[in-house]
């Protein structure tokens, strides 16, 4: 199947666009299928940060991290398909100057050079800053421009993992054919403690 043809397709609303779990299964079954991964958003260099990045925010633990569950794929045609101009412009923006700043702080000539050591330090000082850090960089355009992209990405992330099929099914609570439905139960009863899949 053709990726991008089939991102294409998936049907834009006239004001918003509602990812289904057919749709991201759709997306995550066109990954499946190619060997090797061109992306479409980013550039090669970059889509490599972003894969990084991503699996710095989910790690492998006793389940799948982003990259060994295709999230930086996702999200390349998510923003490629969904997100309008400014929205593209808004990350290609914050992820230039994202690195911009990770180049300066470590001595490095480009991205490629960038250790997995260095992104997690950048993740760090945007995602880890304490109140202090963050009113004595407010003037800085740039901090801040790297800091909302960091955060950004972070929220992708999780909501590309919680989305998709895998650990809709295998981690989180699912149900294919839900039951009858009880207002107020104990979370921890009904489901040892986890989200109820969307899936």
């Amino acid at each position: 199947m053709d990726r991008r043809k089939a991102l294409r397709t998936i049907g834009f609303g006239t004001t918003a666009i509602t990812v289904t779990p057919a749709v991201v299964g759709m997306l995550q079954s066109c990954q499946t299928q190619t060997d090797t991964f061109s992306p479409i958003h980013f550039s090669k260099e970059n889509f490599s940060v972003v894969s990084q990045l991503m699996d710095l925010i989910i790690p492998d633990t006793d389940i799948p991290g982003a990259i060994e569950l295709k999230l930086p794929e996702f999200l390349d045609g998510f923003i490629d398909v969904i997100m309008n101009e400014k929205a593209q412009k808004k990350i290609t923006d914050g992820l230039d100057q994202f690195i911009a700043i990770a180049l300066k702080d470590t001595g490095k000539s480009n991205a490629s050079r960038l250790e997995r050591s260095d992104l997690d330090a950048q993740l760090a000082k945007y995602l880890k800053a304490d109140q202090q850090q963050q009113n004595s960089a407010q003037d800085d355009e740039n901090y801040q421009t790297a800091s909302a992209f960091a955060k950004q990405l972070r929220s992708m992330t999780i909501n590309a993992f919680k989305t998709n099929e895998y650990i809709g099914e295998n981690v989180m609570a699912y149900a294919p054919i839900p039951g009858e439905q009880k207002g107020c139960v104990d979370l921890m009863e009904t489901t040892g403690g986890k989200a109820w899949s969307s899936l």
